[in-house]
């Protein structure tokens, strides 16, 4: 049996994606023989050259890196966005035939798509439909799989377990990501940062706004053959993606990296369970970075949100993380049902009176997401009127009204009024938020 695993264009071409490296290793444990196709390197590699060339060569230069990023990102936006419209009119995306000859080649018995963002839908469908043409059976997973995508595949799948499954083998031996199917030096990086996921969910899984967890069980994955992935992959970066684990979890993960030698970061929440001594060793363990889940600087957007932090906590863990090396990147959410323009602005006072202890901010306005408990009970929050409008390829758009606070509209109206100033607390280029590979590597 021959299979072929696909990651479908467009997301940020900068590592290999753990989904299909994952995946691999499990067939290939299981004795199914398979290949990986990773089409998002492919197109980006095919269309710009010239940007992959300044990536994977640039060191700390960052006048010149915010230059480029703002140019590539401008780029690709506008790409991103025709090819998707070509693909809504019924149309051939820009390479279509270039990627699916990559496919076909390997002359698979299925292939099988990880869709991880909903930016890859257009182009996978396209993918599913050109591939159905030539007779090859398509199976879709991943946390992006829609309707659209379900109606053209001939199998929607769930887990890694139902793949296997799919693949006739009942008893399956466990196996670590392995990242020596993809070659390497495609990426975007100057180095290599390797996705390296240590839990199945997310421990905490009580924040109101969120749906990331998928409510499925948090497991702790053996960390051993995780450690011989990265030994054998010889590579020196490391992007924890594990939602959220609790902090025993990261300290036992830490000693686990700490005699590899890499640098690495995660996302954690800045409660006082991180404490200075805590931080010190992680940082000791070769730990970089952390995206911290701020959101807000108001205690009770924080207490609605159902993040079990607070501000004073946060403000501790950050002047501690600080202090002991690491580099803080802060995660911030406006908008949030029921918040006040005050709200709004204790968040950005709150920034400016952390300001030394920040190195880059990530700002979003919130989004109202199907299954999340704002969703569920849009009352607790506020809102009095949901509304869903249908798209072509993607799941229906969600906007909402609410009786007091600001609007999604004057979220972002404010968010855009603040940017500068919001702009003006990083210490690295802001379009690392979208390369936080390149922000570790130049750590």
């Amino acid at each position: 049996m021959k299979a072929i695993l696909i990651y479908p264009p467009f997301c940020t071409p900068a590592s290999p994606p753990y989904s299909l490296a994952k995946l691999y290793s499990a067939l290939k444990a299981n004795g199914v023989d398979a290949n990986v196709c990773d089409l998002n390197i492919e197109f980006h590699k095919r269309k710009y050259p010239e940007f992959r060339k300044y990536f994977q060569a640039f060191q700390k230069q960052y006048d010149k890196y915010a230059e480029v990023s703002a140019e590539y990102l401008k780029q690709t936006k506008a790409d991103y966005s025709a090819n998707n419209k070509l693909v809504s009119a019924g149309r051939n995306p820009e390479l279509l035939d270039e990627l699916s000859s990559l496919i076909l080649k390997e002359k698979p018995l299925f292939a099988a798509f990880s869709i991880v963002y909903s930016s890859q839908a257009f182009y996978a469908y396209a993918l599913l439909k050109a591939l159905k043409e030539k007779g090859v059976k398509t199976i879709i997973g991943g946390p992006a799989v829609n309707s659209a995508l379900k109606e053209i595949a001939d199998f929607s799948l769930n887990s890694e377990a139902e793949l296997l499954a799919f693949c006739g083998i009942k008893e399956c031996r466990d196996s670590a990501a392995d990242f020596g199917v993809f070659n390497l030096k495609d990426y975007f990086t100057p180095a290599v940062v390797l996705p390296v996921k240590t839990s199945s969910s997310c421990y905490y899984q009580q924040c109101s706004f969120c749906t990331h967890h998928g409510n499925q069980k948090y497991i702790e994955f053996d960390l051993k053959p995780i450690v011989e992935s990265i030994k054998k992959s010889k590579q020196k970066y490391a992007f924890l993606i594990d939602d959220m684990v609790p902090k025993n979890r990261i300290l036992e993960i830490a000693a686990a990296f700490k005699p590899l030698k890499i640098s690495w970061m995660c996302q954690l929440k800045p409660v006082k369970e991180y404490d200075a001594g805590t931080l010190k060793a992680l940082h000791a363990s070769g730990l970089k970075a952390v995206v911290w889940g701020v959101e807000s600087g108001s205690g009770r957007v924080l207490k609605l949100m159902k993040k079990g932090t607070n501000t004073e906590e946060i403000e501790s863990v950050l002047k501690a993380a600080h202090d002991n090396g690491i580099k803080n990147v802060c995660y911030l959410m406006f908008g949030f049902p029921t918040e006040s323009k005050e709200e709004f602005l204790e968040t950005i006072a709150f920034l400016k009176k952390n300001a030394e202890h920040i190195d880059l901010v990530s700002a979003a306005v919130f989004g109202l997401q199907k299954g999340a408990e704002v969703y569920e009970n849009p009352e607790k929050f506020g809102i009095t009127k949901i509304i869903e409008k249908e798209r072509l390829l993607l799941e229906p758009s969600i906007k909402y009204e609410a009786g007091q606070g600001l609007s999604q509209e004057d979220a972002e109206d404010m968010r855009q009024n603040y940017k500068r100033t919001l702009e003006k607390l990083n210490r690295y280029p802001k379009a690392m938020n979208f390369f936080r590979e390149h922000m570790l590597i130049t750590i």
